[in-house]
């Protein structure tokens, strides 16, 4: 036989049960909210940084080809521009004994 007091106590046990499930669901909602707009922020932060890295590399190339046209470049800048010149004249080098192996 199960008494009035016990059903009562299964039926408070029932909706407790109930709410602490809802308030882990409600915050396991909010939490992957928190994680997708984090993830969205750093995808934007992610393709900014991309496009810096392209800009600074155009401020670069800008730079050495003033160098090759021979005009005025900052004194800071000509070691690294005059580096890169006897790299291109390497990798030009290079390229020519490609050909020379490729043709025999």
């Amino acid at each position: 036989m199960i008494w009035k007091g016990e059903c009562v106590m299964a039926a408070e046990f029932w909706d407790d049960l109930g709410r602490k499930i809802t308030g882990a669901a409600e915050r396991i909602e909010k939490k992957t909210e928190e994680i997708a707009e984090i993830a969205k922020l750093k995808k934007q932060i992610y393709s900014l940084e991309r496009k810096m890295e392209r800009d600074y590399a155009q401020i670069g190339k800008m730079v050495y080809d003033r160098f090759l046209e021979k005009k005025e470049v900052d004194e800071e800048f000509l070691e690294l521009c005059e580096g890169l010149a006897q790299e291109e004249i390497l990798i030009d080098q290079y390229n020519g004994e490609i050909d020379q192996l490729k043709a025999k």
